[in-house]
């Protein structure tokens, strides 16, 4: 069952340009990770940032996590968040 990952990025003002060619460039490396279905970025006010992923399992989106990929991303981000970010794994319950 498909696992969508929804993460809240909240980025300080003078970095949000920075961030948004942070995110593009590494947009495609994540969305050609094995068990990657669907990315989706978005932004809102504060700046926010928004990424939802659709993951085939969650033992595809752990392994992206624990990735080189991942933690050199991370590490590059980590230094312009205002706030604490927050993510949430979901699985689908219904659909109507």
């Amino acid at each position: 069952m498909a696992i969508w990952r929804w993460v809240e990025l909240p980025i300080q003002a003078e970095s949000a340009e920075f961030v948004q060619g942070l995110l593009a460039q590494h947009a495609p490396k994540v969305r050609a990770f094995p068990g990657c279905q669907a990315l989706y970025l978005y932004v809102g006010e504060g700046p926010t940032f928004y990424s939802f992923s659709e993951w085939a399992t969650s033992t595809d989106l752990e392994a992206y996590r624990q990735s080189p990929l991942f933690r050199t991303f991370w590490a590059q981000l980590r230094p312009h968040f205002r706030a604490r970010p927050r993510a949430f794994s979901l699985t689908l319950l219904a659909r109507y």
